[in-house]
C-alpha cells in the first residue's frame, strides 16, 4: 500500500532503527572506553529528538484518537504509548547536554549516559513494537479511508532532513557515517550523498 500512512510509519521506523543502532553503537563503544564519537552521538539524538517529535509522532497521536473513536478497546496502550512519547523526548534532551558535557571533556557525565541511553533504547525499542504488532494492524484493520483521508490532512508534511532528498546542512556527518555503514553491510544507503564534518551544536 504505497503511500498509505502506515506504510510511511513503518519506513520511519525502519530509518529510526539504523539511528539507533549507531546510538547502541556509541554507547558500546562509550562503556568499553573504546574511542566512542560524541559528535555523532549527539546529533544522532538531536536527529531523534527533532524530527519523529514534529512529524512522526504526531501523525501516530492522529491514528491512535482515530481507533480509540472507533471504539477499538486500545485506550490502555494508547494512553502508554502517549506517555512514552513524553518520556523520549526528556530523554532525548537529557542525554543531548550529557553527551555535549561528555564532549567538552566532563567525565562525570559517563556513567549516567550509559544508564539513560540504555533505558532510552529499551524504551523506543517496546515502543515501536507495540505500535508494529498491536496498534498499526488494528488501524488498518478498524479505520476507514474517510479516517485515512483525514489523517493525510492533518499530518505535517516536512521532509526527512536526514533520509529525504536533501539532507539538511546538521545532519550531513551522521548521513555520512550511515552511508559508509550502509556500504560495509551491503544495506541499502540513504538518500543522494553529501560532504563530511559537522559540530555538535
Amino acid at each position: 500500500m504505497p503511500g498509505h500512512p502506515i506504510e510511511k510509519l513503518r519506513d520511519e521506523h525502519a530509518n529510526m532503527r539504523r539511528v539507533l543502532s549507531l546510538v547502541r553503537l556509541q554507547l558500546d563503544r562509550l562503556e568499553r572506553e573504546d574511542s566512542p564519537d560524541p559528535v555523532l552521538l549527539a546529533n544522532a539524538l538531536y536527529y531523534m529528538r527533532k524530527f519523529p517529535s514534529v512529524v512522526h509522532h504526531p501523525k501516530e497521536d492522529l491514528i491512535f484518537r482515530k481507533l480509540l473513536d472507533a471504539g477499538a478497546p486500545l485506550q490502555a496502550d494508547v494512553e502508554r504509548l502517549r506517555r512514552q512519547h513524553e518520556e523520549i523526548y526528556a530523554l532525548e534532551d537529557r542525554l543531548i547536554d550529557m553527551v555535549l558535557a561528555l564532549q567538552a571533556g566532563n567525565r562525570d557525565q559517563r556513567a549516567q549516559v550509559l544508564e539513560l541511553g540504555r533505558h532510552y533504547l529499551e524504551i523506543q525499542a517496546q515502543h515501536a513494537q507495540t505500535e508494529e504488532r498491536v496498534l498499526f494492524p488494528q488501524a488498518l484493520e478498524l479505520l476507514r479511508q474517510t479516517d485515512w483521508n483525514n489523517i493525510r490532512k492533518q499530518s505535517r508534511h516536512i521532509e526527512d532532513p536526514l533520509f529525504g532528498q536533501n539532507v539538511a546542512e546538521r545532519y550531513r556527518y551522521l548521513y555520512n557515517y550511515l552511508l559508509r555503514e550502509a556500504a560495509d553491510n551491503g544495506m541499502p544507503q540513504p538518500a543522494a550523498g553529501l560532504p563530511d564534518e559537522i559540530s555538535a551544536k
